[in-house]
């Protein structure tokens, strides 16, 4: 669980900044949302991870905060180790410790406008159009090299009972297997050393005083020698890496052994086994490339990866061979695609910088599906997973985001003041007691006040607001409050008493006693100012627009941080306070 992620000096986060410091609970291997207004910072997060080199943070000169290069960044991340002990990582311009324990992946917009000048007639003529550059999958190719393998040679070196080794030939054609491996080299190279090789050679030498069948010898060493084996470090490391794959080995011993012919073919020649590793991991991740760009044929024939100038690339289509939303789930696939290979290390960080923000219905529902694979995949492989999305768009009003398991994190976070009483009525609110009276003369605009306070305390519910003349006298004071900008206001009541004010504006603006008890007695605030402009009432368009708001206000879904970051938006309290 990732606990704290701190920014600083990114972008328009400086030292010190509150909205550089993110403080909740990210769960392992579920989509976390983590919202917040345009402007708030979330750009800030991505570019930091997107920043984060294996050595340092290497910011581009246009991501200083405030452009001053002297004004060192910071990234820090705290989480819980597997003893659910706080553990803090960072890294800076200097050094970068997140990298020792995190592989980490930014997935963002790839769009860019382009210009391009003609001169015609003696006149230079620009135009402009939206591009995006080819997606480097690979940023080089490795030269073609395989692992020089023969289980010939590998018995004649252990002698008489040279049989009993298990042949690794696709082993070592595993993609898969190869990228793990590539993560524990450094085990291989040990195994070179002087202790390790007197214990395995006196272990092949016991081998060797064995007689009997290729399975008796397996047995043999399952019941004699594994424990020998697992206290001869780093051996038993690469051992450890087979047994958890499925290799086709039906023995522990076979793990063993498999590590022996490894060590033994790395240490032959160290620096033909790396480059052989890396051109297999290459084409693993090239051969994955095209089987996934293939579910793509039927929308552009050409988006497949291509080796060009030396790189693994893929090529968007212009912006006249497919839709937009195409090219926005074709370019976020092969960067999905590109974060799962890259990301090898047991913690994994993925974050995703308002991708989904401006996708259709389908393609919102085809993006989500390739995640959720992705984190199967993760919780598969044992690793942890962290993705976290970032996005402007409120799920608790936008159902943009269906994952089943979803976490919504609040960025901008408000001293969301909710007086424990009206949260309870908000939460009673359709008790039969109390349903119609309360929707009608609390929630709504009434002129003429009811006292319901023994149903009120039946319900145990504030007495003195059974009568709603002082429930209104609530909600009012903290509308003032909130119009004042005093920084705490209960913003359920804020809700409350907006709703009321458009009402009432509405309302007081119809001229017959017949239109004003048709109008209190339609349901619903739009239904109530549309009535009141089929009368010939003049309802200015922003009381609609704050419908979302005040509406949703007046239900109670734990989502009072949500409600209060849309209450501080400077252009929707500018709104309301048009409303006075």
């Amino acid at each position: 669980m990732i606990k704290k992620i701190a920014i600083t000096n990114v972008k328009g986060i400086g030292d010190g900044t509150s909205n550089g410091l993110y403080e909740f609970d990210i769960p392992k291997n579920k989509p976390s949302i983590l919202v917040a207004p345009n402007g708030f910072g979330k750009s800030s997060l991505a570019t930091a991870f997107k920043s984060l080199k294996s050595k340092k943070i290497d910011l581009h000169k246009n991501d200083y905060h405030q452009g001053k290069d002297d004004l060192s960044p910071r990234l820090e991340i705290s989480y819980l180790d597997d003893d659910g002990n706080i553990e803090v990582a960072f890294a800076d311009n200097i050094t970068n410790e997140i990298s020792n324990t995190f592989d980490y992946f930014v997935i963002n917009s790839q769009v860019f406008a382009k210009v391009k000048k003609n001169r015609i007639g003696g006149h230079v003529i620009a135009s402009a159009s939206l591009e995006i550059p080819p997606i480097v999958l690979s940023s080089s190719i490795p030269e073609k090299t395989v692992l020089n393998y023969s289980i010939n040679n590998q018995k004649d070196k252990i002698g008489k009972n040279g049989k009993v080794l298990p042949n690794i030939q696709s082993v070592y054609q595993n993609g898969k297997f190869i990228t793990e491996l590539n993560n524990h080299l450094v085990y291989l190279e040990r195994i070179s050393g002087q202790r390790v090789q007197e214990r395995i050679s006196s272990f092949i030498q016991r081998l060797n005083d064995q007689n009997g069948s290729r399975a008796n010898l397996l047995d043999w060493v399952d019941q004699n020698e594994i424990q020998f084996l697992e206290g001869t470090n780093n051996l038993s490391n690469i051992a450890d890496v087979c047994a958890s794959f499925d290799l086709g080995f039906t023995n522990t011993a076979e793990n063993y052994l498999a590590a022996i012919q490894m060590a033994s073919d790395f240490n032959e020649n160290p620096l033909e086994f790396r480059k052989a590793v890396k051109r297999t991991i290459y084409e693993f991740g090239k051969s994955a490339y095209e089987r996934l760009f293939d579910d793509f044929n039927s929308s552009w024939k050409e988006f497949k990866p291509k080796e060009k100038d030396g790189k693994l690339v893929v090529e968007m289509p212009k912006v006249h061979q497919v839709s937009n939303g195409q090219r926005d789930v074709m370019c976020f696939i092969a960067l999905l695609k590109k974060a799962e290979l890259s990301l090898t290390k047991k913690r994994n960080i993925l974050v995703i910088d308002e991708v989904f923000d401006y996708l259709d219905d389908a393609n919102l529902i085809a993006v989500q599906y390739y995640v959720t694979q992705l984190i199967a995949k993760f919780k598969e492989d044992g690793k942890l997973f962290y993705p976290i999305i970032l996005t402007h768009l409120d799920p608790a009003f936008f159902r943009n985001y269906t994952f089943s398991n979803q976490k919504v994190f609040y960025l901008e976070r408000r001293d969301a003041k909710v007086n424990p009483h009206l949260k309870k009525l908000l939460l009673n609110r359709e008790k039969p007691e109390i349903e119609g009276d309360v929707s009608k003369y609390h929630l709504h605009y009434e002129p003429q006040p009811i006292n319901i306070r023994l149903a009120f305390e039946t319900l145990g519910l504030k007495p003195t607001w059974g009568d709603s003349s002082v429930f209104d006298q609530y909600v009012f004071s903290e509308f003032a409050k909130y119009i004042a900008d005093e920084s705490v206001y209960d913003p359920f009541a804020v809700c409350c008493a907006l709703r009321k004010k458009v009402e009432k504006y509405a309302y007081d603006r119809l001229n017959s006693e017949d239109s004003k008890a048709e109008f209190l007695t339609t349901h619903k605030t739009p239904n109530k100012l549309s009535f009141a402009e089929s009368k010939g009432v003049a309802v200015p368009e922003s009381f609609y627009l704050l419908g979302i708001i005040y509406n949703d206000g007046m239900h109670w879904k734990n989502n009072e941080a949500a409600i209060s970051g849309k209450l501080e938006n400077m252009i929707i309290k500018k709104m309301i306070k048009e409303i006075q």
